[in-house]
């Protein structure tokens, strides 16, 4: 379960992709058990340049975004984050925290967005083709628990990353 995010950390977050640091802040939230921000901010270690930069751009398909350029990724990968906070956002109308991390309608509904907002379509989407399988064998249920699954996956690959990447510094 993640941690608790104040309204004072919240906009100290939101201050920080004003900046353009989304880096920063998928750090920040992913150390506080906020999942999808391990997924969106991908295993950023090793690999070439081209993965790299690919890695960093959330729920966007490898072929859409091998055909956009570096800045319309950026504008993608800030887009979401601001999507992603955005949708965290909303549970201060329930409370004076946040408490739980985004559910997979909730991304859904911030992806679709930025995909529209970027002439972009559903194919273009990584997670549409599996939404859309679990949704079919299961319903709305299967979908919700896929996404969490492949949110729990990306934060255990994320601390893989950290502790090869403390290993490598150790070694060195």
């Amino acid at each position: 379960m993640p941690s608790p995010i104040s309204q004072a950390q919240f906009r100290k977050l939101r201050l920080l992709l004003g900046q353009g640091r989304v880096g920063s802040v998928y750090s920040y939230l992913a150390d506080h058990g906020y999942y999808y921000a391990c997924w969106a901010a991908g295993e950023i270690g090793g690999g070439s340049a081209s993965e790299l930069r690919l890695a960093t751009v959330p729920g966007v398909r490898l072929e859409t975004a091998q055909r956009l350029h570096a800045g319309e990724l950026t504008q993608i990968r800030l887009a979401m984050a601001c999507g992603y906070l955005d949708s965290l956002g909303l549970q201060f109308d329930k409370g004076p925290l946040i408490m739980r991390d985004v559910t997979a309608e909730e991304t859904a509904e911030f992806h679709g967005e930025v995909f529209r907002i970027h002439f972009l379509g559903l194919g273009d989407w990584s997670l549409r083709m599996p939404f859309e399988q679990q949704e079919k064998a299961g319903g709305l249920e299967a979908v919700e628990r896929y996404w969490q699954g492949v949110l729990r996956t990306a934060a255990q690959l994320n601390a893989r990353a950290i502790a090869k990447a403390a290993a490598a510094l150790l070694a060195a």
